[in-house]
């Protein structure tokens, strides 16, 4: 009798071992399972080749490395039609500047109406910055100086309705000029593309130029190879309004940044983000995020321009709100207060 009870007990013992093992390889499998959920979206960036294309890849390779068997593709966009395209769902996810985020998010310009469905998941790229460059030669060293003397200038910008053609525009008016008052004034004003302006440059058929990029800027840097350069000074009284109207950062462009640049120069800088439609589930968003944050060793050998974004500054997007998942994250690694 003693035999068969210790048998019995023998049994119970065996299969309470053999569950608990059950329930720990289940656990084990579940979270394995959690960790390696695959995603499958679609991500907009910039034009094939473009430094923006390489950015976009790299975001992407990001998620497929994090969660095996992920398909995540890339495809060409441009900074100012990504919001939109991202705010009326057509794809899910999209990288832009913070101002022309903020822009389509308030409907303002270049946008005729708000796409309040848009959301921020992280800073991609931290800091673009306005930089107004001009011939060595021209007689002026600061943007008001040329104003106040009414200067001729003959004046480079982007497409109009572009980042740098806007801030442009924007720190004109702050001193209550236009375009037309330049040309007033003898001088011109050419919507054109950066490699046309600095050949131009190099002729002396332009004199100033001004677009939001990163420092040092490599189109900047190969110009200063041929052309003698300088960086236009800017006042803080006029850079603030402007970023507080743009959605912006202020920020100064180290002295030494170009061999050119010897001293500091006050700006506005628009750093790369992120979107997301806000239907997109609060999960996945949380998962795209904790990948950027998990793989940012990864993304500085992408590009350089990836050696400035970390833990902290992942989440300074401006006045776009953050999704939900993105806010999920950031407060469980304690950057966001409760």
């Amino acid at each position: 009798m003693i035999m068969k009870r210790n048998s019995v007990l023998l049994s119970l013992l065996i299969l309470l071992f053999l569950t608990a093992c059950g329930a720990s390889g289940s656990a084990s499998s579940e979270q394995t399972e959690e960790k390696n959920t695959a995603l499958q979206t679609i991500i907009i960036g910039g034009r094939t080749g473009g430094a923006w294309a390489v950015f976009t890849e790299g975001i992407a390779e990001s998620i497929r490395r994090e969660y095996d068997g992920s398909v995540i593709t890339v495809e060409p966009g441009s900074i100012v039609e990504n919001p939109p395209t991202v705010g009326m769902n057509k794809v899910p996810y999209g990288l832009s500047y913070t101002m022309t985020a903020y822009a389509a998010y308030k409907g303002e310009e270049p946008y005729d109406q708000p796409y309040d469905d848009i959301r921020a998941v992280s800073v991609v790229i931290p800091a673009n910055y306005f930089q107004l460059v001009a011939r060595a030669d021209l007689g002026y060293d600061s943007l008001k100086e040329i104003i106040e003397n009414k200067a001729p200038i003959h004046l480079a910008v982007d497409q109009k309705g572009s980042a740098g053609e806007i801030i442009t525009r924007k720190m004109l008016s702050e001193y209550g000029v236009t375009y037309e008052d330049i040309i007033s004034w003898g001088g011109s004003v050419d919507h054109l593309s950066g490699a046309k302006t600095f050949e131009l440059m190099a002729d002396k058929r332009v004199d100033v130029t001004g677009d939001a990029v990163s420092v040092p800027s490599s189109d900047i840097l190969e110009a200063s190879t041929t052309i003698d350069l300088k960086m236009l000074a800017l006042e803080e009284q006029i850079t603030q309004p402007v970023a507080d109207e743009l959605g912006m950062l202020t920020g100064k462009i180290q002295a030494e940044s170009y061999n050119f640049q010897k001293d500091d120069i006050n700006t506005v800088n628009t750093p790369a983000i992120l979107l997301v439609n806000q239907n997109v589930s609060e999960e996945e968003v949380y998962q795209i995020t904790k990948a950027i944050y998990e793989n940012l060793d990864y993304l500085k050998t992408v590009h350089k321009e990836f050696e400035n974004l970390a833990g902290e500054n992942m989440m300074d997007v401006g006045d776009v709100p953050l999704h939900p998942g993105a806010l999920k994250f950031f407060k469980e690694k304690g950057w966001i207060d409760n």
